[in-house]
């Protein structure tokens, strides 16, 4: 009976326990009919086009989050007091608007639950607020993707740049966005939104205690050398059970946030993306060229000016007609006028004027009267 216990031991319990410290998932690209994905708020899988996980649309003052849905076991006090070792990749896109630029960016978080009450959009990125920043109690670890200048009272005014936070999103180590350059210490800056895809990789040494966090174009192999490290033990900031997401959200300006791919390893290395596989977000609305943008207020000008002008126009000759049907007209061309019907010519003078209404005038017999009446002086 002691060994059937023992053999149950290693080949039941045993196993499920290393499962536990060896958690790993990958996505290259989503599927709707996914039950690992807990998608809150804005956040979606769109399916035109197909795979794409959407944090925010363009819309002002949205959050968007997505989690694994499933606890991750980060410290088993039963076998060690430490947070263990883990890995994630990911690729995303952050996408402004046709003009202008937009905001406010993305982050990778490791939280106790999926659940953020009181989460704020805009600079806090739908994930704490002004009353939960800094607080030892929340247990979050995030890297963030800032695109937006100005927070923290403008003490943080570099927007463009990737984060570590600890417990709050002022960042507790932050560099501009740039990645070395093959094993040179040259960096190469480029910007978050608008870019392109791009590849983050966010490393934790649970022996060594540093965090180290890596970001650059689709387009280039991972550097070598990261952009930035953080020598800190996570053993106090992280709890024994975490969830591993994403959360996005816009502000006064706004940007579309998707995630095109994701890898993550406990006590491993997460397996590399192959970035063929992963689908495209939709195209960048077309900017309209600030020439392009003159010419058409120049059209649109001249097309009110052009309304407007024809208005006037008519207006005009509607009065014009009207005023000729009451024309003062010396007394003596009455009887012209009305001989024109029986074909009289010729009309005798006289210096009394009077109103005569004549409903109907033709502009063209005024000019035949004024050769008659030369006819007639002659």
């Amino acid at each position: 009976m002691g060994s059937f216990l023992l053999l149950f031991f290693f080949f039941f319990i045993f196993p499920v326990s290393v499962q536990s410290q060896n958690t790993s998932f990958f996505f290259e690209g989503f599927n709707k009919d996914d039950n690992n994905l807990d998608l809150q708020l804005g956040a979606l899988i769109m399916s035109n086009p197909e795979r794409v996980l959407r944090l925010t649309n363009k819309l002002n003052n949205v959050i968007g989050r997505a989690f694994y849905n499933k606890p991750i076991q980060m410290i088993d006090k039963t076998s060690s007091p430490n947070a263990y070792s883990f890995s994630t990749s990911f690729v995303f896109e952050i996408v402004p608007p046709s003009s202008g630029s937009g905001g406010h960016g993305l982050a990778f978080l490791l939280a106790p639950s999926t659940q953020l009450p009181g989460a704020e959009p805009g600079h806090f990125l739908g994930i704490l607020s002004d009353q939960t920043e800094g607080n030892p109690s929340n247990h979050i670890f995030l890297v963030e993707f800032d695109t937006v200048n100005g927070f923290n009272e403008g003490v943080d005014m570099q927007g463009n740049h990737v984060g570590i936070g600890l417990n709050r999103i002022f960042s507790n180590k932050s560099e501009p966005t740039s990645y070395y350059v093959n094993y040179t210490d040259h960096k190469e800056d480029f910007p978050l939104e608008g870019s392109g895809p791009i590849q983050a990789w966010i490393e934790y040494d649970g022996v060594q205690k540093v965090v180290n966090v890596t970001v650059s174009p689709i387009n280039i192999t991972k550097p070598v050398k990261p952009l930035m490290s953080l020598e800190r033990d996570l053993t106090g900031i992280l709890n024994e059970t975490m969830y591993a997401g994403f959360s996005a959200s816009t502000g006064n300006k706004s940007s579309s946030h998707y995630i095109l791919g994701w890898s993550f390893q406990l006590n491993g290395m997460a397996r590399p993306l192959n970035v063929s596989n992963l689908p495209k977000p939709p195209p960048r609305e077309k900017i309209l060229a600030s020439s392009d943008g003159k010419t058409v207020a120049l059209i649109s000008s001249l097309c009110v000016v052009t309304v407007l002008l024809m208005g006037l126009l008519g207006y005009f000759l509607l009065h014009r007609r009207e005023e000729d049907s009451e024309i003062e007209i010396p007394k003596g061309e009455r009887g012209v006028l009305d001989s024109e019907s029986d074909g009289g010519g010729c009309f005798g003078g006289g210096d009394e004027k009077q109103k005569l209404k004549k409903k109907k005038w033709v502009w063209g017999r005024e000019r035949e009267r004024e050769k008659e009446r030369d006819g007639c002086d002659e």
